[in-house]
């Protein structure tokens, strides 16, 4: 068991699970800025305007356009639950056993993307696998794919393409950070789901992270949610919940 894990109680290792998370969304989502009583991510969508506060206290201070995510280390007083509503909550998850191996569909090909037309490959199936409609589709198809073609040569980031008889069906992101290698944008078409392709490229990002001696494999999710439940089959548990509000209006 990793030491996260063993130590889940440490708010400096629930902490450090929160920073990756983080970087993740100043590289992918907008523009991180941290103040002495928060920190910012700023963003030219405006569901990913999001404030990460220190304290109670650092309410007072948010403008009321940007979300909360507030962790459960830290609580919000009766005052501010009259600005602030609960609209979800997402749990920090790591793989309680780095070694783990579950069963893959062995005619997914992985594919490390490196270049830019493997970058398309990336976003197009990221698209169509996050967006239901086509309408959706085209909202987030360039967005998502001008952040992919911006983070394509960082070292510290891993773009897996999940190919089936050479056609992209899935996609995951690995981020590198304060040793702890994050998983990001799991994302399967629908007509692909429930055929082991995910859980094909967790495990390749398993098996990369083991190589490179990374401490601790964490990823995100909506709490209680499909999501969750096939996380916790592969053997991540649950770390603490991060709730996220949204002012009333």
């Amino acid at each position: 068991m990793n030491k996260i894990l063993e130590n889940h109680l440490n708010l400096e290792n629930k902490k450090n699970l929160l920073e990756n998370h983080i970087n993740f969304l100043s590289k992918h989502r907008g523009i991180n800025e941290c103040l002495e009583y928060g920190k910012f991510i700023h963003s030219d969508n405006p569901d990913f305007n999001i404030f990460f506060p220190f304290s109670n206290e650092s309410l007072e201070k948010m403008n009321k356009e940007y979300t909360i995510y507030l962790p459960q280390w830290i609580f919000i007083n009766e005052q501010m639950k009259l600005k602030y509503k609960k609209v979800a909550s997402l749990t920090y998850m790591v793989l309680a056993n780095e070694k783990a191996r579950w069963e893959i569909n062995k005619k997914i090909i992985i594919k490390r993307a490196n270049s830019l037309s493997d970058i398309e490959d990336f976003s197009v199936t990221q698209a169509w696998g996050f967006c239901e409609t086509e309408e959706k589709f085209n909202q987030a198809y360039s967005w998502m794919r001008q952040k992919n073609i911006e983070n394509l040569d960082d070292n510290t980031q891993n773009f897996y393409v999940a190919y089936d008889n050479e056609k992209p069906v899935g996609v995951t992101l690995c981020i590198y950070y304060k040793n702890i290698a994050g998983i990001y944008a799991v994302a399967t078409l629908p007509e692909y789901r429930k055929k082991g392709v995910s859980t094909t490229l967790i495990q390749r990002v398993v098996d990369d992270a083991n190589n490179n001696n990374i401490a601790a494999i964490t990823l995100q999710t909506y709490t209680e949610s499909y999501a969750h439940s096939f996380y916790k089959k592969l053997g991540f548990e649950d770390v603490f919940d991060c709730g996220i509000l949204k002012p009333i209006n």
